[in-house]
């Protein structure tokens, strides 16, 4: 029954956030359970499935490696979905952005595959914790695979420009990448790159990034 799994899937996430040692013996049967329940035909369970995912990764670390394959295929087909709605599509790119930031290796060899909806998905929702530690993970993976982002770096520029105030050190990570990229390219393809920004995005670069 749908209904019984969202407010479990609900409840294990609460669970992994208040009092994970209780549930980490048993990640390895929730984890195969969760990756079934990705299916985005049941909104709401997908929902809860997904951030218990992304729950779970926060406290795992980098023992989350073995879990990554049961469930990244899935999230990145939801987050390309045409009609996926707003709520599950930013849970979907924060639990790929966890994901990323305890296992980077793992998943940024799929980055080219989901940057661009990622971005878009996470540039309108409020600076937060979850955001914090989704975008730590963007920037870990794109270290791991800088060209998985290139096509679409404007999509990053914009999404960057959306924090309102960045941790300092969350900060120096977009500092790095937007200058690696700009050094990379040297600064007349720069120029040309930026022209195509708009306006209000290309001061704030500028002023917060200096690029």
């Amino acid at each position: 029954m749908p209904e019984v799994r969202q407010s479990s899937f609900a409840l294990l996430g609460d669970l992994t956030k208040a009092c994970f040692p209780h549930v980490k013996p048993c990640i390895a049967e929730f984890m195969p359970i969760l990756g079934l329940n990705l299916n985005p035909e049941f909104i709401s369970v997908c929902n809860n499935a997904t951030w218990a995912i992304g729950e779970i990764a926060m406290q795992m670390g980098s023992d989350m490696q073995p879990y990554v394959g049961l469930v990244l295929n899935n999230l990145v087909e939801i987050i390309n979905r045409p009609n996926t709605p707003k709520t599950l599509l930013e849970n979907t790119a924060i639990t790929i952005g966890r994901l990323g930031y305890v296992c980077p290796q793992e998943v940024s060899p799929m980055l080219q595959q989901f940057i661009r909806p990622w971005c878009t998905s996470l540039r309108n929702i409020r600076d937060n914790e979850e955001k914090d530690s989704a975008f730590r993970g963007i920037c870990m993976m794109i270290g791991v695979n800088p060209a998985g982002v290139v096509q679409d770096f404007i999509f990053f520029c914009d999404a960057v420009a959306s924090w309102v105030s960045p941790k300092d050190d969350l900060r120096d990570m977009f500092y790095k990448i937007l200058h690696g990229f700009k050094d990379q390219v040297g600064e007349e393809n720069w120029q040309q790159f930026s022209e195509q920004f708009p306006p209000l995005l290309k001061e704030r670069l500028s002023a917060c990034y200096g690029v």
